[in-house]
């Protein structure tokens, strides 16, 4: 009588056991791959948003006036996307549900965006991908490759070509519970216009990290 050809249970559990080898082997790989590639989008997205307050300082000679957190998202930001997102409507010159912003008025507060950007200018144009979804714990924030909504923003305010503390602003803003160190950020402050930072994927105030739009 013939024998049918097969797999024993032991050639099947060696497959097994060398497909297991491969995928520890090959996911680690695609998992650095992934991450290195967010990293390279947050820093293009850093980039494009300090183009656009570039810009701005161009039209109108300064830099716009944003949170005093100086987060993208500053504390309590309205999910609303028909409200104020300050970081948003100024460079948009909409809101953040593509409707137009109030009229500007001689009574209109100074720091709103119809009154920063009184040309209504469209500086940045923001895809639905700048978003965090509508089903997510904080909806249609402005959020980095790695969903980080904590991002801060720091610019030359006083124009002098340098970044520094206490002339632009008051402390650096902590992302993710971490504050950049002096290795980062130095006391004499860094040679830029705008610069943005998030925390890194995986980090915390135990183990800090950064995404600098700088280095």
């Amino acid at each position: 009588m013939p024998r049918h050809s097969g797999f024993t249970l032991l050639e099947l559990l060696s497959v097994i056991a060398i497909i297991g080898l491969l995928a520890a082997l090959l996911f680690p790989g695609v998992g650095a791959a992934r991450r290195s590639a967010n990293r390279a989008k947050t820093r293009v997205q850093f980039a494009q948003w300090a183009a656009a307050l570039e810009s701005f300082r161009t039209e109108y000679g300064c830099y716009p006036v944003l949170h005093g957190s100086n987060l993208v998202n500053p504390p309590g930001q309205a999910a609303d996307p028909a409200a104020l997102h300050l970081f948003h409507d100024i460079l948009a010159a909409r809101r953040r549900d593509g409707s137009a912003l109030p009229a500007y008025s001689g009574g209109t507060d100074a720091q709103f965006p119809e009154a920063q950007n009184r040309k209504l200018i469209v500086f940045h144009s923001f895809s639905d991908a700048d978003f965090t979804s509508a089903g997510s714990p904080a909806p249609h924030l402005l959020h980095d490759a790695f969903d980080h909504t904590e991002i801060a923003v720091l610019v030359d305010r006083n124009l002098d070509g340098v970044i520094k503390a206490g002339s632009d602003f008051a402390a650096l803003p902590a992302v993710g519970g971490m504050t950049p160190a002096a290795t980062d950020f130095p006391a004499a402050g860094l040679r830029a216009g705008v610069i943005f930072y998030a925390p890194a994927p995986e980090a915390d105030a135990a183990n800090p990290g950064f995404i600098f739009s700088w280095k």
